[in-house]
């Protein structure tokens, strides 16, 4: 029986299509030639002590703070008050004599290149008040399995400071699931006595709700999409990969250049890693021990 070239043709079609849609995903998801490289650079990073363990006896203030949804998928939220003025004097604080040049990576290589990034940055002690900042970001997520906040870096921006458009990478993924990456971010406006330094989400859509423009610079007609403005003591929050572990296009961001005055901002990354399950912290912080000695002498009074 003779095969007409329009039924070739028709059945060639629906083989790339069947391929495209189911041949290609199994084919990644059972041979997945960087599974092994992904399981390593997760051992590596857990490994690295960047992880901040709760703490199960910590005890914070109160603290409210106020939220606006900019967009569900992938969710973003604008935080107002995410900083008490306390808290926010105490990060600048503790940072000022930590302050050191940032860097950026490529590959397994740590370097200063201004073309790309121009702040300092600094890791901040675990005090007290630092840890109840990681656990109100734990908690804002709901208590989201297998989650850890990484260790809290301030940055800090002088005129012309900035960082280009970047994902808040790594991820890695297994069998089309994430075993380990910083499945969200938080930048946290510290102190935003500046012009310019506006972040920037250049595919984030711009909602159409003028109220928006009291947060969002809807005058900047130089860059794409969405770029919030700087406003002390408040934060955005966003999340980076789609449960498959893909990376949220609308992810892609950049601090736009500080033109005057100063900037200071806070990175609060989330690291999702299933299974992990942290050994109990062996050491107290000495503001913690101070504190419970206090305690205890007023039990025994």
């Amino acid at each position: 029986m003779a095969v007409s070239l329009g039924t070739v043709i028709q059945y060639l079609f629906y083989t790339v299509v069947l391929y495209v849609l189911v041949g290609a995903p199994i084919s990644r998801i059972l041979f997945n030639p960087r599974a092994t490289e992904s399981a390593d650079t997760v051992t590596e990073f857990i490994n690295s002590d960047r992880l901040a363990i709760p703490d199960e006896s910590l005890v914070c203030p109160e603290h409210h703070y106020q939220t606006h949804i900019l967009n569900r998928d992938p969710l973003v939220i604008y935080i107002e008050d995410f900083l008490s003025g306390e808290e926010a004097k105490h990060i600048i604080d503790i940072s000022e004599e930590n302050f050191k040049p940032s860097t950026v990576w490529t590959g397994d290589e740590e370097r200063l290149d201004p073309s790309v990034r121009v702040s300092e940055k600094a890791q901040l002690d675990r005090t007290n008040i630092v840890r109840c900042i990681e656990e109100r970001a734990r908690i804002f997520q709901g208590w989201r399995p297998w989650t850890f906040i990484e260790k809290l870096w301030s940055q800090r921006y002088g005129p012309g400071g900035h960082y280009v458009h970047h994902f808040d990478g790594p991820a890695t993924t297994f069998r089309g699931g994430i075993i380990g990456g910083r499945i969200s971010s938080f930048m946290v406006y510290v102190d935003a006595n500046c012009t310019g330094g506006g972040t920037n989400f250049p595919v984030m859509p711009m909602p159409e709700d003028k109220k928006w423009c009291e947060l969002l610079d809807c005058e900047d007609s130089e860059h794409e999409g969405v770029t919030f403005k700087p406003i002390s003591r408040n934060a955005v929050y966003w999340e980076n990969f789609r449960a498959d572990g893909s990376m949220y296009e609308e992810a892609w961001h950049a601090g736009l250049p500080v033109m005057t005055g100063t900037k200071v901002g806070l990175n609060i990354w989330s690291w999702a890693q299933p299974g992990y399950r942290p050994p109990k912290e062996a050491k107290e912080t000495e503001e913690a021990k101070e504190e419970r000695s206090l305690e205890e002498e007023k039990t025994e009074l």
